[in-house]
């Protein structure tokens, strides 16, 4: 994946009226929703009315970057949405994979698209699939992303959704995806009218080593990327850091502000800095109406 998604917004398929504003809710991505956020019984017409609608608006209204997720490719409806998008020839930036349970589903997805692929994060949603996500990881491209899907694994394993309930199956994920050099996106925060805790647990994700916090409603979007900012005292560390390594550039220890600093030390400094800078060149989003809660989850 050439991008690097700080922010995803998920909105139905099902609800063509949102998809315009979900692009100018200012989120990196935006994801429009087939499986979990559509009536089984409205399939069909939300497959046709989101790849008309991809096909009518193909230069990203709002500049946010488009992905669609598809049914599970174990079933016929998500067959039908893959050979649908395939003979489309819409272009996406990502695809969605959910129940991704081996690195064979991965293997078939790439055989029937080929070339054609866009970026594929695969959705780790049951105890298997977290117990198979380092063989998952390594299925190769086009896979560039691991998420994890929190409401169906809480269900199987009889956690609570929230942070305590899900902090192992999280460890393994990024583990999982970090070892295979793949980016690791996170669970959407389903308690909309909890701003404090979305930024918390953002803090959290990104701490432990996501890259993306995914989200169901655009008034989630700012509290997410003011959550991927660093604060001023971080970024004014990690500069005058930066700005105090020898002038060869040589990434050996040396002492600053009082304390060694050594070359993951400095890789920290340059993450923490291009935080800075990806949150300065993304303007805040609008307010557009969300979708409905039970999408992303």
């Amino acid at each position: 994946m050439n991008f690097h998604p700080r922010s995803m917004l998920f909105v139905s398929g099902e609800k063509s009226e949102r998809f315009a504003r979900a692009f100018e809710a200012g989120s990196d991505l935006v994801c429009i929703d087939l499986e979990d956020a559509v009536h089984p019984a409205r399939k069909a017409e939300a497959r046709q009315r989101v790849l008309g609608w991809l096909a009518d608006n193909p230069e990203r209204p709002g500049g946010a970057r488009r992905a669609v997720r598809v049914n599970g490719i174990r079933t016929l409806d998500g067959l039908r949405d893959l050979l649908a998008l395939a003979e489309s020839g819409i272009a996406l930036d990502a695809l969605l994979v959910p129940k991704v349970e081996s690195a064979a589903d991965l293997h078939c997805l790439g055989a029937w698209l080929g070339d054609r692929a866009p970026a594929v994060v695969a959705l780790l949603e049951t105890p298997s699939a977290i117990e198979q996500a380092g063989r998952i990881a390594g299925a190769g491209l086009p896979l560039a992303a691991l998420m994890l899907g929190g409401a169906d694994l809480s269900a199987e394993i009889g956690a609570n959704f929230d942070w305590t309930g899900l902090l192992h199956a999280r460890g393994r994920l990024v583990n999982a995806a970090k070892a295979a050099g793949l980016q690791a996106w996170d669970v959407p925060h389903i308690a909309l009218d909890d701003v404090d805790d979305l930024v918390e647990e953002t803090r959290r994700a990104i701490a432990m080593g996501f890259d993306c916090k995914t989200a169901i409603h655009p008034r989630q979007i700012d509290p997410i990327h003011s959550a991927f900012a660093p604060t001023a005292a971080e970024a004014e560390w990690a500069k005058a850091l930066l700005q105090a390594m020898p002038a060869d550039g040589a990434s050996g220890a040396f002492l600053f502000q009082g304390r060694m600093v050594d070359a993951p030390v400095i890789r920290k400094a340059h993450r923490i800095v291009a935080r800075a800078a990806s949150n300065r060149s993304q303007p805040p989003g609008g307010r557009p109406d969300g979708p409905d809660s039970k999408e992303g989850r």
